[in-house]
C-alpha cells in the first residue's frame, strides 16, 4: 500500500463509499453506543456533525446531548483555528463553511475549545501512536493547541482505519485514542488534570 497521505485518504474513502448504507448506519450507531461509555452527565464535549464518508453518522451530536453532555460543534473561519458554537437540536443545524452543518447562532472564538473535557475529532486514519491523518485543511491540527490540559483528545474511526503506520509531520497533532464500533483504543498519552 502506497502510504502518502493523498493515497491513505482515498483508499479509506473508497472502501468508506463501498459500504451499503444499512451497513454503516450499523456501524456509526454502534460507535455512538461505545462512545457513550466514555461520557457522563455534564461532560462538556467539542465534537462535530460527521459528514457520509465520515465514522459516526449525523445524529453524533444528539446522542452526545441526549447522554447528558453539554455539545459544542465546530464554526470554520476562512483560515485559522475553529471557532466553537453550542448544539441545541439537529432543527438548528445549517450549512456552513464547505457545507458542513454548524449551529446557526454565532459561535465564540477558538479559545472555547479550552471548555472542553473531552474533544472528539474526525480522522482519515490514525496509528497505533495516535498520530492522526485528517482531510489536509489543517484546522483542527491549529484548533487542538488551545485545547486545555488534562482534556481528552479521541478520533472517531472504522476500525479498518487504525492503521500501524500514518505519515506524519511536524504540524501535525496527534489523538489519545481512537473510538470505533467496538472499542475505545487508548494510546496511553492521556492524562486527566484531576
Amino acid at each position: 500500500m502506497d502510504h502518502t497521505k493523498s493515497s491513505i485518504r482515498r483508499a479509506v474513502r473508497a472502501r468508506r463509499a463501498a459500504v451499503p448504507a444499512a451497513t454503516r448506519a450499523s456501524l456509526d450507531r454502534r460507535l455512538r453506543e461505545t462512545l457513550g461509555t466514555v461520557i457522563t452527565a455534564g461532560t462538556v464535549v467539542c465534537a462535530y456533525v460527521p459528514d457520509d464518508d465520515e465514522a459516526g453518522g449525523r445524529a453524533l451530536p444528539s446522542a452526545l446531548a441526549a447522554s447528558g453532555a453539554r455539545v459544542l460543534l465546530p464554526v470554520t473561519p476562512p483560515s485559522g483555528p475553529l471557532g466553537w458554537a453550542e448544539y441545541v437540536d439537529d432543527d438548528d443545524l445549517r450549512p456552513g463553511r464547505f457545507g458542513i452543518l454548524a449551529p446557526s447562532r454565532q459561535g465564540g472564538g477558538p479559545e472555547r475549545i479550552a471548555e472542553a473535557d473531552l474533544v472528539l475529532v474526525p480522522a482519515v486514519a490514525v496509528d497505533r501512536a495516535g498520530n492522526r491523518l485528517g482531510r489536509g485543511g489543517g484546522y483542527y491540527d491549529r484548533t487542538l493547541a488551545s485545547a486545555r490540559p488534562g482534556a481528552r483528545i479521541l478520533a472517531l474511526l472504522d476500525a479498518e482505519d487504525v492503521l500501524d503506520r500514518v505519515p506524519v509531520e511536524p504540524h501535525d497533532r496527534a489523538v489519545h485514542g481512537v473510538v470505533t464500533p467496538g472499542e475505545v483504543l487508548d494510546f496511553g498519552t492521556w492524562h486527566s488534570s484531576e
